[in-house]
């Protein structure tokens, strides 16, 4: 059961890792502008961000939003008010992951999103709505690696897990994930063509670490 689970609900966390990866190419082609300003303002201020990529086809592929982006000489890294980042699937609905707030590293080894860390897909066909929910995320990119230590919540449909402690994944070429403190979780089995489906009971609130 627990194999099962970890199938369809663990590799659900690795999506938003693979976002960020395409928003850090995007900060790393990004304009710098030189200045040798040591105040801690910032030497660019961008209102109002928004990239859209397109593919082969011209349509929409991958979307940035922010309220504002602010990159820091002296390498302080960039900082990201209410990023949203759409992913668009060539079938399907859209994933979309925001926060509050996100900060890179200069040199891009280092991703942070603070503040209501959220990545949501919508039903479509016979895949049921995606949710994961935690109020921050760290990613270190060239290490393929990402970690939580702050509760975590994921749903599928019906079925969900929860993890008090958060948790880690590895997203290079073998992909796996592990879960921190206690964990809990319930699964449906997907119903047969001639009975009705189960029904589901309400996940436990999410407590603090």
């Amino acid at each position: 059961m627990v194999g099962i689970v970890r199938q369809r609900l663990l590799p659900l966390l690795l999506v938003p890792l693979a976002v960020l990866a395409w928003w850090l190419s995007l900060m790393r082609e990004g304009p710098r502008l030189a200045q040798d300003d040591l105040s801690g303002q910032p030497d660019q201020v961008v209102e109002g961000l928004r990239i859209t990529t397109l593919d082969e086809a011209g349509r929409p592929h991958r979307r940035l939003i922010a309220r504002e982006a602010r990159h820091y000489p002296g390498g302080a890294g960039s900082e990201l008010d209410a990023p949203r980042l759409t992913l668009f699937p060539e079938e399907g609905p859209p994933w979309q992951l925001k926060s509050t707030r996100g900060w890179v590293a200069e040199e891009l080894e280092e991703i942070r999103l603070r503040g209501d860390v959220l990545l949501d897909r919508e039903a479509w066909q016979d895949n049921p709505p995606v949710q994961i929910a935690t109020p921050e995320l760290q990613v270190w990119p060239q290490e393929h690696y990402g970690r939580t230590h702050a509760p975590l919540h994921a749903t599928r449909g019906a079925d969900w897990l929860t993890s008090i402690g958060g948790g880690e994944a590895w997203f290079g070429e073998t992909l796996r994930a592990r879960l921190f403190g206690r964990v809990s979780l319930e699964f449906h089995p997907q119903p047969r063509a001639d009975s009705a489906p189960p029904e589901a009971s309400p996940p436990p609130p999410l407590e603090s670490p």
